[in-house]
């Protein structure tokens, strides 16, 4: 039976953000990657909040290091989740994702893929426009038991 994932209809500020992290075992000491075209800017926010080993990673280019938390720091569309999923950067086991989706993506569709490549929703906040959700990597993706 499915678990149900915690939700949130509130907008998401700096506090919430901070206490979706910390809620996710991803503390100011963690090894954090952001990825995206707006990277830069979640990279300076996460340093000026007091995260201390915050990086950039593009996907699919360089050493993939398996942080502790990857934030995709633009709006994915389907099929921009799954080439995230498939390129990386990928966290290590027990690693959180951190994206967001455009609203009229449906939940199932992400939580198929997510499953699909390893991962578990654990946590979502509903915007007006978009859903943050946090996903933890599990250590045994559907797609490779049928392999």
């Amino acid at each position: 039976m499915p678990q149900a994932v915690p939700t949130s209809h509130r907008p998401t500020g700096a506090a919430e953000l901070i206490e979706l992290f910390e809620a996710a075992d991803i503390r100011r000491s963690s090894l954090i990657r952001v990825t995206g075209p707006s990277g830069l800017s979640a990279l300076l926010w996460l340093c000026r909040h007091g995260f201390e080993q915050v990086g950039y990673q593009r996907a699919g280019f360089g050493p993939s290091e398996q942080p502790d938390a990857l934030l995709v720091a633009h709006t994915c569309d389907a099929a921009a989740l799954e080439h995230l999923l498939v390129a990386g950067p990928h966290v290590h086991d027990g690693g959180v994702l951190i994206f967001q989706c455009a609203v009229p993506i449906s939940a199932g569709l992400v939580a198929h893929l997510l499953e699909t490549y390893g991962y578990r929703v654990e946590r979502r906040l509903h915007g007006v426009r978009r859903d943050l959700s946090l996903a933890r990597r599990c250590s045994s993706p559907r797609m490779l038991k049928a392999a």
